[in-house]
């Protein structure tokens, strides 16, 4: 079957014609040979079509219930068709002009479709789709678009051969590698400069040579986390290749990269997928020298695909043995642990090749080896302190990734990011070129109608327009190559910054600054409390220089103290300080987890269970928000099996869901809090004032001596409540004095700045007067209940009556002015005093 004309051209696509679309179009020749026509027109490649009974397309058209004779009749008339030729063999053919058209059009149907082969049933659809006179009246029968693909779907099976290949006697004429029709040659592309270079995997590519040197059994998969490096491995060996730096056995070698995607694109039914992988291993294997790359190869053995797993295991099977089948895989540690491991026969035959991540010395070198081609991409320069920081922060902050592709991502986006910034300074260009479209159209126009005066006219306005466009270009070019599009360590850090939500002071170098004062920053904004603000801030201190162990959580505390005192307060005001907002403030009633199976609230179902795929609720807003401070609040009320998991965070920085999924701690903060012993700080005479009292040093040398007894005495009482080996991983147990009369002022100023900071919009400041103060510390403190009713003392009088004024203010007061609160001296009421 050949035009003779254009043999040569049709090549690629006769090689994807079905083994049934080939004698269906040979029928077709014959219908044609007997109407007595002198190319095959439409109606004869139909007729084919319908005398082939083997066709996916007769079979469908049967399905649809339109009787097929009708169809011959309206298509030949009464016309008595007689098949004297063999339809197995080769005839040349040419086809009418229209007939190209549907043939062309078939490729693109089966294109849309995904498949790799063009059959009978996508001829067929091309016809009905198409706005040819021939098929009209078949349209009239019931054999429509729809129809008919409502009939295919309701096929059971594709006849076995539908990924044909090339009839007997045109093999090497016209096949083309299926393979190589799928595949991409790396080693080509290596040659051709097209690959990123690869660094600091030397060591992993020498293993990765000897394996493939191997008289048997010669085949690798490489496993390591997302974003380590196991494509760029592969491509790396694909350059050694190209470059002639391999064994005798690997020189001149190819390596051919399958998408798996494209394997599975139109297998519907059982037997699709084993038969492409068939194909493959053969064209693999009677290649000379080609090795085959799959990426995520467990997608191919894994369930849910196409064909069971364990048939495409057995296809692959008996070729992974055999010397002259190479094939290199790729796949997650998780995903070779349920895909392969489970396999013993499927994982005797690979080779593992564990891909670790880089360090952070080894991203540094691949970041400065990828710069030059960020800097032509992006037409920007990279800094150097832009690569360190890049590769330092990514390291630190950016938990849920690895290197060295984090690292990458992070330069890439910054540099995209300042380019944007600086187009988006002349973005009129694009405009004054659309204007000038415009104009070039008008004058054309004018020219047409010979309206020269104005095409003159015309002219001059292009003429400025043009001048215009080349004189922003000019400053656009000059504006790249200034020093503003150097990439710095800010951009990298606005890039962390919005990957993490943590505000960018608090990033790099400017983290020391901050960690510096923070114990100043925790005492403003927790009275009372110097000693725990300090012991907190040392140990955040310690965790964030390097001091403390790495791999656990920057620190964990136990606070203990009375209610109302500023426990969960300093926790509030810790996540605002280290992250920016409290949004970053993981907060667990401990009381909710009485009952033992609790815990599967906090790291989700085990499997088989109700909601085991939704995950726990402490796992999953750590894994979302990995920089947190997390309070588990009133532990003593937890079951405890519950605290068991604190165990594994606190030592080693990280726990593992009920999906079998590693959730990452170490950059969180862990509180626990807990009332025990706090009656025994209550009746202690130096921890909690009653009375405002006057200290000499030796008065402050006894209650620190009188602190670290009451802390002693507390430790005892703890373990006779937590078990040993949770106190043991606590970097500071932190007790909480009780509050007097001189903090709960300081406190009442506290929720007064607070107030002021909600009514910034009514423009009102509001003041409260010593007396005021006195009187709502005398009317709401309390030593049993801390410093709680004061917030609520304050909304029921303070925040009522200053309600009350906003809603009758608009009496012709003017918004911004100055109010100030004090005693009133009618009923002991707080009135407002003056205004002004």
């Amino acid at each position: 079957m050949h035009d003779s004309k254009s043999n040569k051209d049709k090549k690629p696509f006769l090689s994807r014609l079905s083994k049934n679309l080939v004698i269906s179009i040979r029928l077709s020749y014959f219908v044609s040979t007997h109407l007595k026509e002198r190319k095959v027109s439409p109606t004869s490649l139909l007729a084919g079509i319908l005398l082939n009974d083997a066709s996916i397309a007769r079979k469908a058209v049967s399905e649809t219930g339109v009787n097929v004779t009708k169809i011959m009749e309206v298509l030949l008339g009464k016309k008595n068709i007689e098949i004297t030729g063999n339809p197995n063999k080769q005839v040349e053919i040419e086809f009418s002009k229209d007939s190209k058209e549907i043939l062309n059009r078939a490729f693109f149907v089966a294109q849309k479709a995904g498949h790799v082969y063009v059959g009978s049933e996508h001829l067929l659809l091309a016809m009905l789709e198409g706005n040819f006179e021939e098929f009209k009246k078949i349209k009239d029968l019931g054999l429509t678009t729809e129809i008919f693909k409502a009939a295919l779907n309701r096929i059971a099976i594709y006849p076995v051969g539908f990924l044909t290949k090339p009839w007997e006697g045109t093999v090497e004429e016209d096949n083309q590698s299926f393979v190589q029709y799928l595949g991409v040659d790396l080693v080509e592309l290596a040659r051709e400069n097209k690959l990123d270079p690869v660094v600091g995997r030397e060591d992993e590519l020498d293993n990765l040579e000897s394996i493939l040197c191997r008289r048997r059994k010669n085949n690798v998969v490489i496993v390591g986390e997302a974003g380590v490096g196991k494509t760029v491995l592969v491509e790396g060996l694909a350059q050694r290749i190209a470059s002639g730096n391999v064994p005798p056995s690997l020189r001149d070698a190819k390596i051919i990269s399958l998408n798996v995607s494209d394997i599975m694109a139109g297998s519907k039914m059982r037997g699709d997928v084993e038969e492409k992988v068939t194909a493959i291993i053969e064209e693999v294997t009677q290649a000379e020298n080609t090795i085959l790359f799959i990426d995520e190869i467990h997608n191919i053995v894994a369930p849910g695909m196409p064909g069971s797993s364990s048939d495409i295991a057995s296809v692959l099977k008996p070729a992974l043995t055999q010397g002259n089948f190479r094939c290199i895989g790729a796949t997650t540690t998780e995903d070779y642990s349920a895909y392969f491991e489970t396999d013993n026969a499927l994982a005797r035959r690979f080779q593992p090749l564990f891909l670790e991540e880089l360090s952070v010395e080894s991203t540094l070198g691949v970041l400065k080896v990828i710069r030059p081609l960020l800097e032509k991409h992006h037409n920007v320069r990279i800094s150097d302190e832009a690569i360190l920081m890049a590769t330092q922060l990514s390291d630190r902050y950016v938990a849920d990734r690895y290197l060295p592709d984090k690292a990458i991502d992070v330069l890439d986006e910054a540099s995209s990011s300042k380019k944007l910034g600086v187009e988006a300074d002349f973005k009129d260009i694009e405009e004054l070129k659309n204007q000038l479209k415009e104009i070039k159209l008008e004058k054309e126009d004018l020219i047409s109608r010979w309206e020269m005066s104005d095409a003159s006219k015309i002219q001059i306005k292009e003429d400025k327009i043009q001048e215009k466009i080349l004189l922003r270009e000019k400053e656009l070019s000059l504006e790249k190559g200034r020093k503003k599009n150097e990439i710095t360590s800010e951009d990298v850090r606005n890039v962390i910054s919005k990957w993490t939500g943590i505000p960018i002071n608090t990033l790099g170098s400017q983290e020391k600054n901050a960690l510096i004062s923070l114990d100043l920053k925790l005492k403003a904004k927790v009275i009372g409390q110097d000693e725990a603000c300090d012991a907190v801030s040392g140990a955040i201190k310690r965790a964030r220089t390097g001091i403390s162990d790495t791999d656990r959580p920057w620190a964990s505390f136990l606070f203990l103290g009375p209610t109302g005192v500023g426990k969960t307060e300093l926790a509030k005001v810790l996540s605002e300080e280290l992250f920016g907002n409290t949004e970053n403030l993981v907060q667990i009633d401990m009381s909710e987890m009485m009952e033992m199976h609790s815990v599967s609230k906090l790291i989700g179902s085990p499997p088989g269970y109700v909601g085991f795929q939704q995950g726990g609720w402490l796992t999953e807003r750590v894994r979302r928000h990995p920089h947190s401070v997390i309070l588990f609040d009133e532990i003593e009320k937890a079951h405890p099996d519950v605290l068991n998991i604190l165990l594994q965070i606190m030592e080693y920085g990280h726990l593992m869901d009920g999906r079998g999924k590693r959730v990452n701690f170490k950059n969180t903060v862990i509180i626990l809090t807990s009332n025990i012993g706090a009656e025994e700080i209550r009746k202690s005479r130096v921890l909690g004032f009653s009375e405002v009292k006057e200290k000499a040093e030796s008065s402050i040398k006894d209650e620190r001596e009188t602190y670290k007894h009451m802390k002693e005495t507390l430790m005892e009482e703890l373990k006779n409540t937590l078990r040993p080996e949770l106190l043991n991983r606590l970097d500071e147990v932190v007790i909480f004095r009780s509050l007097n009369r001189v903090d709960a002022r300081k406190i009442v100023k506290l929720l007064l700045f607070d107030l002021n900071n909600r009514l910034k919009e009514e423009k009102i400041l509001v003041k409260l007067n010593s007396q005021a103060i006195s009187y709502i510390v005398k009317e709401s403190f309390s030593d049993e209940y801390g410093a709680r009713p004061l917030r609520r003392f304050l909304q029921d009088k303070v925040e009522n009556l200053l309600a009350d004024y906003i809603l009758h203010k608009g009496d012709g007061t003017n918004k911004g002015e100055l109010v100030e609160v004090s005693i009133g001296l009618e009923d002991n009421n707080l009135v407002i005093l003056k205004k002004k």
